[in-house]
C-alpha cells in the first residue's frame, strides 16, 4: 500500500458542515467552574461527541433552535457523573 493511500490514524477532523474542519474554526477559551467542566465532559461522553459540538448544540438548544438531550442521554450523563464522584 502506498503512503498516499494509507488511512490516517485518529479521529477525522470534521466540523458541522460537509468538508469543514473543526481545526479551522475560531478558537474560544473559557474559564468554567469544575462542576461545569465535569458536566460537559459527561455529556460529551454520553452523546459520543466532542465537547465543542456539545457546547455548540447547547447554545442552539438554549435559543430554542436545536435538539436537546433525550431522556436516555440524560440518564447516561447522570450515571457518568455518579461514577466520577
Amino acid at each position: 500500500m502506498s503512503p498516499a493511500r494509507r488511512a490516517r490514524a485518529g479521529r477525522p477532523a470534521t466540523g458541522l458542515g460537509p468538508r469543514e474542519k473543526s481545526s479551522e474554526y475560531p478558537r474560544l477559551t473559557l474559564r468554567l467552574p469544575k462542576p461545569s467542566i465535569v458536566l460537559l465532559k459527561a455529556m460529551a461522553r454520553a452523546v459520543d461527541a466532542p465537547a465543542w459540538r456539545v457546547m455548540a448544540e447547547a447554545l442552539h438548544a438554549y435559543m430554542g433552535e436545536g435538539p436537546i438531550l433525550s431522556p436516555e442521554q440524560r440518564r447516561a450523563t447522570r450515571g457518568l457523573l455518579r461514577l466520577r464522584s
